[in-house]
């Protein structure tokens, strides 16, 4: 413990963050926040306006990820208290293993995402289909617009083609974990993938990391 406490200490204050957050009916959404300092091994989480969510389950650990100058650090936390609707006040408990950080991983990656229901044969529900762009992509979920709020949470099919994989797409169910209002009639929706193998993972976070490489060799070839 003596360690992670100064692994905490040693974070500067005002680091850019992302958490994964356990929800109260299941599943759990990923969010960015700025980290700040307290007595470690606790420390604050600070979230944009309107984006903390009203139902977490404080009960469960979660996956913290702080970006430093030279490389992130990633770690399991408690939740000690909810300030208001934008601090969270945490504690750390421990280092987390290298399967955790791959689904944890996420890279903002723009491209084209359709989400559909199909209701069961005793459902009165009526099926839809929304197309959308997303905005970021891990092997655990998704995070994209969409033109309106999804009418039901579950069940979700989603179809997302992965650029520079000769036409491989992810094809899987999932489920709604976040959603929030935009202006000009859009939705900023978090998606969670329910039946994805370790394989497919991996291989999206794979995509992810080319991903990321590529807008690296792009933002050097601009400087």
């Amino acid at each position: 413990m003596s360690s992670l406490v100064e692994l905490i200490k040693n974070i500067q204050d005002s680091q850019p963050a992302e958490i994964n957050l356990q929800l109260q009916e299941g599943g759990s959404v990923q969010l960015r926040c700025v980290y700040k300092e307290s007595e470690s091994p606790n420390f604050f989480l600070v979230f944009p306006p309107k984006q903390l969510p009203t139902n977490i389950d404080t009960s469960k650990g979660c996956l913290v990820a702080v970006k430093g100058t030279e490389q992130s650090i990633t770690f399991k936390a408690g939740i000690e208290e909810i300030k208001g609707d934008r601090i969270l006040e945490l504690f750390a408990q421990k280092t987390i293993d290298p399967v955790s950080l791959r689904t944890f991983y996420r890279a903002d990656l723009r491209t084209p995402i359709s989400a559909s229901y199909e209701p069961g044969p005793e459902e009165r529900a009526k099926p839809w289909s929304f197309n959308g762009e997303t905005l970021d992509l891990s092997g655990g979920g998704v995070l994209a617009i969409f033109p309106e709020e999804f009418p039901s949470k579950q069940r979700i099919l989603i179809h997302i083609p992965l650029p520079n994989t000769d036409n491989k797409e992810i094809i899987c169910q999932a489920h709604v974990v976040f959603t929030q209002r935009l202006r000009k009639e859009r939705w900023k929706i978090a998606l969670q993938f329910d039946n994805l193998s370790q394989k497919e993972r991996d291989f999206i976070v794979s995509c992810c990391l080319s991903e990321q490489r590529r807008q690296l060799r792009e933002r050097v070839q601009t400087i």
